[in-house]
């Protein structure tokens, strides 16, 4: 068998790579590579933690980041209820409610922003 086809030979002896196909793999890498949760601030979460009260209380639509490992997921709605001692809280939105655990909120903004 010709060298070219043992081992890794066949990629080895192929080392040029188009600066498009560079770019893309290096895209594709940071995406396979999770995240790491962002930390926040006590007075962020002093003031997300008003925007909610404040959906819930008087009916206001919030939009809600959720961190992820790869990418942040967001719902809009509105807050029907806060459970502190379990750190969740329902969220009314178009497609139903849905509880949502506190410790996974990294922003919460009013919806018509």
């Amino acid at each position: 068998m010709s060298k070219k086809l043992q081992q890794n030979g066949i990629f080895e002896s192929s080392r040029m790579m188009l600066p498009e196909h560079r770019e893309a793999y290096i895209i594709h890498q940071e995406q396979l590579a999770p995240r790491t949760r962002p930390s926040l601030d006590a007075q962020a979460a002093e003031e997300m933690s008003r925007l909610l009260s404040n959906s819930m209380l008087l009916g206001d639509a919030v939009t809600i980041t959720l961190f992820h490992e790869h990418d942040d997921i967001r719902f809009t709605g509105q807050v029907l209820r806060l459970d502190s001692p379990a750190r969740t809280l329902r969220l009314l939105t178009e497609n139903g409610s849905r509880d949502i655990q506190m410790n996974l909120i990294t922003d919460v903004v009013l919806a018509n922003e």
